[in-house]
């Protein structure tokens, strides 16, 4: 059985080009067909599915997610999605909000709990399932036009991740292997939305111990070449799960 008030919604953020971006999808009207069992299920939220603009029209675009089987657990059900739609695995996940306003979806009374997941892109080749019409990064400030209140789950997702970068090193998880302190800097200028002191920035962060300087350089920059950077990831794991203050 399908429950027709709860869906799960998630926001994939990656770091591409210096920008911060989102994954959005459009899906085919049948997609839910792939995850149901039986006919008798999808007649029971057949009615929502039709009255879906992303599931009519190509102008607008969503968050990758579905309602959710009674027979499923919830965090596991976020990465399954992940994982069939876009061959998405082993990513940072987490559950951050459940939105149920009154007024959210017109048509119906739905509850979506909503997870946030963060990828670097140039790690992972998306693998485009045949349910799925397409699926595109777009740039936080230039998102699409999105269905319900899409918006303002992506706008939460990124709050949260604010606050969470700052207790702990999760802003890693959107880095290349190698990295210079320029771009570790500035990634998290890019989350936090404003300007940080370099000076101060480098000494907290070189203080933590979680660099690695693997004795490399930029290659082919026509700048000063900068070096690179590794995370120690034991390290890493102990500040994740100690909650250490991580505040830039």
């Amino acid at each position: 059985m399908i429950l027709k008030s709860v869906s799960v919604d998630c926001v994939v953020f990656g770091f591409r080009d210096n920008k911060l971006n989102v994954l959005l999808w459009q899906a085919e009207p049948e997609l839910l067909k792939k995850f149901l069992t039986s006919q008798e299920e999808y007649d029971q939220i057949e009615d929502i599915f039709k009255k879906n603009p992303a599931l009519a029209t190509d102008k607008f675009w969503g968050l990758i997610g579905t309602h959710l089987p009674e027979d499923e657990d919830l965090d596991c059900y976020a990465k399954k999605i992940l994982q069939i739609s876009t061959g998405i695995e082993d990513v940072y996940l987490k559950q951050f909000k459940t939105f149920g306003a009154l007024d959210r979806v017109p048509h119906s009374r739905v509850l979506t709990v909503a997870y946030y997941a963060l990828i670097n892109p140039d790690y992972y080749d998306l693998k485009l399932s045949p349910v799925v019409k397409s699926v595109k990064w777009f740039e936080f400030e230039k998102l699409p036009e999105v269905i319900f209140d899409t918006r303002a789950i992506i706008e939460k997702a990124l709050r949260t991740l604010r606050e969470e970068v700052q207790y702990h090193p999760v802003g890693f998880h959107l880095l290349p292997e190698k990295f210079t302190l320029t771009e570790l800097q500035s990634l998290y200028e890019i989350i936090l939305g404003k300007k940080l002191d370099t000076r101060n920035f480098r000494k907290k962060i070189l203080n933590m111990k979680l660099l690695v300087d693997t004795n490399e350089k930029q290659l082919n920059v026509a700048h000063r070449a900068a070096k690179l950077y590794s995370f120690d990831v034991a390290i890493y794991n102990q500040l994740k799960e100690e909650g250490l203050n991580f505040r830039i």
